[in-house]
């Protein structure tokens, strides 16, 4: 019998092929499984940043109105596990082994590099139609077209969270393009979600929707919310109205995750398997939880994590970050994909900081420290480079006072390495 351990070296040997997009691969795995992703409830989930949030909250929202729920995303913090997850149990060990026994033998008769993102997105799709939760919220692991998940052909309910310039090697270098590869989720007959503002691109995606003759709903036009200066937000949705709303989850930007979800929520309530309740949208939005998103980890000194990865996401941070470190020293740890946009990232964050010490998560796709210490040194001549975040965290702990300030962010992978470095629990 295999090993886990053997199973997960198999798996992770899969990353060593790197990014393949394409739906060949995926199709054929699907197919000799009997395509599961016909036999499931899905809501498909694109988008640049907000998607782990949105699904996040619209998780718990279904949840708390009674329904099983099966999750996808990426990529984990500690545990593979996490990726496929059925309401608040991820996957088991056992079952792990058994899916990967059972696919192996077919990709071993493909002709081409199957990658860990095309197996593990059968593996998932597998389970959940052996699971049969009420509602799949599957999320895109890059861009949308030619991602994976979109083997999921007839979904309830897409949703595109926003669109900002990403991996443009694979997506391409204006927003058009980036947002006609996400639009690539689209399909006939199904509704779109979405939080994008820049007003070219609602026009692409309405346009799409009306080819498809489905609906298209846009955050602050279909559906908005108004913030209120004590932290609460109110709803106004289609057909709902919600006041006085607190969310878990910090930062402005997480309340438009929020509106994204209750759309959703509004819009998979006609499928007749739930009515949603006033008092139970309340309790959902004040449990709600996201790992690794500005999540506050340690005191005296505070330690907080977020994983902005990439210039829009560092710009929704940006005024929270502000806000936290107003009147008290910040060490930043800072560590980053060599595939973002470098210059951007560390323009917006190095000047916040009294210190930043630079690092890497343990992957290939990590920029060197040294080439990151350059780029901040342009905003911040106090500058320390370390080779790994285990090594980060106890450099800022060894420097920092019980009033200061110690935030990691730039990668989820960084983000991942400091819940393994703390012990910190992800579920």
């Amino acid at each position: 019998m295999t090993s886990f351990q053997d199973t997960l070296d198999y798996l992770y040997g899969l990353e060593h092929f790197g990014i393949s997009l394409g739906l060949e691969n995926i199709n054929e795995l699907c197919s000799a499984c009997g395509n599961p992703q016909d036999r499931l409830p899905i809501v498909h989930v694109a988008g640049s940043n907000g998607k782990g949030s949105s699904i996040a909250i619209l998780r718990k929202l279904l949840r708390q109105h009674g329904l099983s729920v099966g999750v996808y995303s990426s990529p984990h913090l500690r545990h593979f596990s996490e990726r496929i997850i059925i309401n608040e149990t991820p996957i088991s060990e056992a079952e792990i082994v058994a899916l990967t026994c059972k696919l192996r033998p077919v990709v071993e008769k493909i002709p081409r590099i199957v990658t860990f993102f095309d197996f593990t997105t059968c593996m998932a799709l597998l389970y959940f139609a052996r699971q049969a939760p009420d509602i799949v919220l599957l999320e895109t692991g890059l861009g949308g077209r030619l991602d994976a998940t979109n083997v999921a052909r007839k979904p309830l309910l897409t949703m595109v969270t926003n669109i900002a310039l990403e991996h443009e090697e694979y997506l391409g270098s204006t927003l058009l393009a980036v947002a006609a590869e996400k639009a690539g989720i689209l399909k006939p007959g199904v509704p779109l979600i979405s939080g994008v503002k820049q007003e070219k691109l609602r026009e692409f995606f309405a346009e799409k929707q009306r080819e498809m003759a489905a609906a298209c709903d846009f955050l602050g036009r279909d559906f908005r919310i108004r913030r209120h200066r004590d932290g609460s937000f109110s709803y106004y949705g289609s057909e709902y109205r919600f006041n006085d709303l607190r969310l878990a989850m910090s930062g402005r930007h997480q309340q438009d995750n929020a509106a994204l979800a209750l759309r959703a929520l509004e819009s998979l309530s006609h499928e007749g398997l739930f009515e949603i309740e006033a008092q139970l949208v309340t309790e959902a939005l004040a449990e709600v939880r996201w790992p690794g998103r500005l999540q506050k980890v340690g005191i005296k000194p505070d330690i907080y994590l977020d994983g902005a990865h990439n210039p829009h996401g560092i710009r929704a941070l940006e005024p929270e970050l502000r806000r936290l470190a107003a009147d008290r020293r910040l060490i930043l740890i800072l560590g980053v994909m060599k595939d973002k946009r470098i210059k951007e990232m560390t323009a917006r964050l190095a000047p916040l900081a009294d210190e930043v010490i630079v690092t890497q998560a343990p992957l290939d796709r990590a920029c060197s420290p040294e080439r990151l210490a350059e780029e901040v040194k342009n905003h911040c001549p106090n500058v320390t480079i370390t080779t790994s975040v285990a090594e980060a965290l106890a450099l800022a702990r060894s420097r920092a006072q019980v009033d200061d300030l110690i935030f990691l962010t730039g990668s989820l992978y960084c983000v991942g390495e400091a819940f393994n470095v703390l012990d910190l629990p992800v579920m």
